[in-house]
């Protein structure tokens, strides 16, 4: 949705905008584009609307959901913590009057509040969490792989994947979209100790994955299977997440995602879509 506020504007401009949006009010101009062509148009009316006076409103994908550009307005845009808040202009009683920084008590604690905040966010840490079944039928299907990878918010600190072994064979697709073969989780390590070494590695940490519930719904059961208690605290969903913060985009799968943003997909094995999915978060 974009919206649009005129004063003082031209005809020939008002012409430019009656092709893409429409006239609900003098000088206000409602509809549906695209960034590019939302663009467009915000350039001509800078660049047309002389004396005149504009502002534009559209949704954006931020923590408000929305973002808003001025052209000759007295009203001014402030940031307030990522906020994005218009300033008032002042009347000409008020032109000479100048009030302190924090000189009020709200405004004492709040200042006191963000200070509290900041040891909370430093060095915070992830865990990418992946896991690969040969099927996705819950009381059927079995985990084949899992893998996980520690990070804080420039690096990855620790590593871990394991293939676990198998009584029975692999579908001929499974294994072509994997690459994973009867002969490697014959290999592999039993369910159970993959389990305890995962549930080390994500005990007290915040897990993210894509698709939480898919992942989620087989580890809980192989979990309460195997007489193991449930490790996962807070979960994040990478895929929720998405669909929030990213426009312009035909699916949310995470190859879509990771084209998006110009991210290479390797093949598809659990350490190498955790991996994706730390670039992508």
């Amino acid at each position: 949705m974009v919206v649009i506020t005129m004063n003082n504007c031209p005809p020939k401009l008002r012409g430019d905008l009656t092709k893409w949006l429409f006239e609900i009010h003098t000088g206000v101009y409602v509809g549906q584009v695209n960034a590019k062509v939302r663009e467009m148009l915000w350039s001509r009316v800078c660049q047309n609307i002389k004396d005149g006076q504009a502002v534009m409103v559209y949704s954006f994908a931020n923590e408000q959901h929305l973002e808003f550009r001025t052209h000759n307005t007295s009203w001014k845009m402030r940031d307030f913590d990522g906020i994005k808040l218009m300033m008032r202009p002042k009347s000409p009683a008020q032109m000479g009057e100048e009030l302190p920084s924090g000189f009020s008590n709200a405004s004492k604690r709040l200042i006191a509040g963000r200070r509290r905040k900041v040891p909370a966010n430093k060095n915070r840490e992830w865990v990418f969490l992946d896991i690969e079944t040969d099927g996705l039928d819950l009381e059927k299907s079995k985990m084949i792989e899992a893998a996980a990878l520690v990070a804080d918010e420039t690096e990855i600190k620790s590593s871990w994947s394991a293939l676990i072994k198998q009584d029975r064979i692999l579908s001929a697709k499974i294994t072509e979209l994997t690459h994973i073969t009867d002969e490697m989780l014959s290999q592999g390590v039993e369910l159970g100790c993959a389990l305890r070494q995962l549930s080390d590695i994500v005990e007290g940490k915040t897990v993210v994955c894509f698709n939480k519930n898919f992942d989620l719904t087989f580890l809980e059961r192989d979990f309460k299977k195997n007489g193991l208690e449930i490790p996962f605290g807070k979960v994040i969903d990478a895929l929720a997440l998405a669909r929030k913060r990213v426009r312009d985009i035909d699916n949310y799968k995470l190859g879509s995602l990771a084209e998006y943003f110009g991210i290479p997909c390797e093949r598809h094995r659990a350490l190498r879509i955790a991996r994706r999915c730390i670039r992508c978060f």
